[in-house]
C-alpha cells in the first residue's frame, strides 16, 4: 500500500518507504507524453497488467503504462473529451479496462466503457440497459470479482434541492449476462441508526464498508446483511485508506510522531473472517420489493371481481335500446384512453422521452422502479388490446433515440396513428 510519487517537472519517480521517506527510483522515459496534459493531484487508479501497471486518470480519459522495469511511462489512449467519468467505478477484467458511470458537468451518469488498446479509445460496452441503475460512482459501488457482478447503489439525484425522502436503490449486474437485477430498497434507516452519517463507502472485497470516524457498518449484499462491529477497531477510520489482498483488509495511514520531526507510516490488516467475529448483524442490507407474480395474482383477482360486479350489475340494471355500433374503446386498461388522448395531440411520429411518457400516464409521482414496471405493463396492455380486438400490431413502439444512443423514446406508430385518432375521437 505504500505510494509513488511523480515530479513532472524533472520525470523523477520516488517510491514511500515503511517509515515515510521517498526513495528516488530513477527518471522515467516519456513516450508520447505532453507533461502539461498530466493533471496534478489527480485520482490515479493503478492495474496490474503483463508485468507492467495501466494508470487511468479519473476525470480525464488518460490511461498510461508505467514499466518500472524499463523505467518508462507511456501515453496510450488518444482520448480528447473529458471531465465526465470523476468518482468512475473501474476494475481490470480479463486483461481489460473497464469504466462504469462517474460524474462531471454537474451530473452523474451510467455510461459503461472498456478501454481498447488497439484503437487506444474508450468503447461502449453496450447501451444504458433501462432495468439498471440511472448513475453509479464508486464511492456508492464496485466489481465483486470473487462473483463476477458489478454491485451498485442507486443514490438520490445530484443537486436535490426539494426536502423528501431520498431512496437508495440496491442493484446487480451480472458481469457474464450483461444483466441487470433491481434487489430492492436499501435500508438506509438502519445504517443510520448505528451512527451513520453518510452512506458513501469503500467497496472491499464484494462488501460495503460505511465509516463515520471510527465507527464502522458494513453490509455483504451476498447474505443481504448489515453488520456493526462491536467494539472499535482501531484500523478502521474514514481518514484512512484500505486496499484488500487475498483475504485480508489493509488499512494504510500517515501520523505524525511525538517529536513531529518525522512521519511514521502505519499499516494494519484483518481478515474478513475474523471480522465477521467481532461483527453482529443487524438486519438486512436491502429491502426486496413485493414479488412482482403475487402483484400480477392480485391484480388479475382485483379485475375478475370488478368483472363479476359489472356483471351482476347490468344484469339488474333495465336494459337500454342497443347502439347501432359498440363502444370500440370498451374494455382498455384504466388510464388508457385519457393517455392516448393526450399523445395524440402531438404530430405524427413525436418521440417522447421516458420521463414524459411515464408523467403523461400519471405515474410520475411512482417510486423510480415502480415507474418502469408500471409503464412497461401500460404499454404492454393497450398494444395487446388494439392487436386483439382492431389486429393494429404495435400501437406504441420503443427505439432507440436519434440524439443519443444510449437512451430510448416512445412513440405513436405512424401507420397507426390517423386509425387511433379516429377510434378515439380526437
Amino acid at each position: 500500500m505504500l505510494h509513488y510519487r511523480l515530479d513532472l517537472n524533472t520525470a523523477v519517480l520516488t517510491k514511500e518507504n515503511k517509515i515515510g521517506n521517498w526513495e528516488s527510483l530513477g527518471r522515467l522515459t516519456f513516450d508520447q507524453i505532453i507533461p502539461k496534459d498530466l493533471p496534478y493531484n489527480a485520482v490515479v487508479l493503478a492495474f496490474n497488467y503483463k508485468k507492467t501497471l495501466v494508470l487511468s486518470i479519473l476525470g480525464t480519459q488518460q490511461v498510461y503504462l508505467l514499466d518500472l522495469q524499463k523505467m518508462t511511462l507511456k501515453r496510450l489512449d488518444n482520448s480528447f473529451y473529458r471531465g465526465y467519468n470523476f468518482q468512475a467505478i473501474q476494475y481490470f477484467r480479463n486483461d481489460t479496462l473497464f469504466s462504469h458511470g462517474g460524474m462531471g458537468f454537474w451530473h452523474a451518469n451510467n455510461v459503461s466503457t472498456y478501454f481498447s488498446f488497439k484503437a487506444k479509445e474508450w468503447e461502449m460496452t453496450s447501451a444504458p440497459l433501462e432495468m439498471g441503475p440511472r448513475w453509479m460512482k464508486r464511492d456508492f459501488g464496485g466489481y465483486d470479482e470473487n462473483r463476477n457482478v458489478l454491485s451498485v447503489i442507486e443514490f438520490p439525484a445530484l443537486y436535490e434541492t426539494e426536502k423528501r425522502h431520498m431512496t437508495y436503490k440496491y442493484f446487480e449486474k451480472d458481469i457474464q449476462k450483461n444483466d441487470w437485477t433491481y434487489k430492492g430498497e436499501l435500508n438506509v434507516d438502519l445504517i443510520k441508526s448505528s451512527g451513520i452519517t453518510r452512506l458513501e463507502s469503500e467497496f472491499i472485497d464484494g462488501k460495503y464498508f460505511f465509516l463515520n470516524g471510527p465507527i464502522l457498518v458494513w453490509a455483504d449484499p451476498l447474505s443481504n446483511s448489515i453488520y456493526q462491529t462491536n467494539s472499535v477497531i482501531p484500523m478502521f477510520n474514514s481518514y484512512f485508506e484500505f486496499a484488500y489482498h487475498k483475504g485480508y483488509i489493509y488499512s494504510y495511514r500517515r501520523m505524525n510522531a511525538p517529536t513531529n520531526e518525522e512521519i511514521i507510516i502505519k499499516i494494519d490488516s484483518i481478515s474478513i473472517e475474523k471480522l465477521k467475529s467481532l461483527s453482529t448483524r443487524k438486519g438486512p442490507f436491502y429491502i426486496e420489493p413485493y414479488p412482482t407474480d403475487l402483484l400480477g395474482y392480485s391484480a388479475a383477482a382485483i379485475l375478475i371481481l370488478t368483472a363479476g360486479g359489472i356483471y351482476a350489475y347490468r344484469k339488474r340494471k333495465p336494459q337500454k335500446v342497443q347502439e347501432s355500433f359498440a363502444e370500440p374503446l370498451d374494455g382498455l386498461p384504466a388510464g388508457a384512453s385519457a393517455f392516448l388522448n393526450a399523445c395524440l395531440h402531438y404530430p405524427k411520429g413525436h418521440a417522447f422521452s421516458s420521463q414524459h411518457f411515464t408523467e403523461m400516464m400519471g405515474y410520475g409521482s411512482y417510486a423510480y422502479e415502480t415507474q418502469r414496471q408500471v409503464r412497461a405493463k401500460l404499454i404492454k396492455g393497450i398494444n395487446s388490446y388494439f392487436w386483439a380486438h382492431y389486429r393494429m400490431d404495435d400501437v406504441i413502439v420503443r427505439q432507440t433515440a436519434d440524439d443519443d444512443k444510449r437512451f430510448s423514446v416512445y412513440l405513436i406508430a405512424e401507420v397507426h396513428y390517423e386509425a387511433l385518432k379516429k377510434l378515439l375521437q380526437v
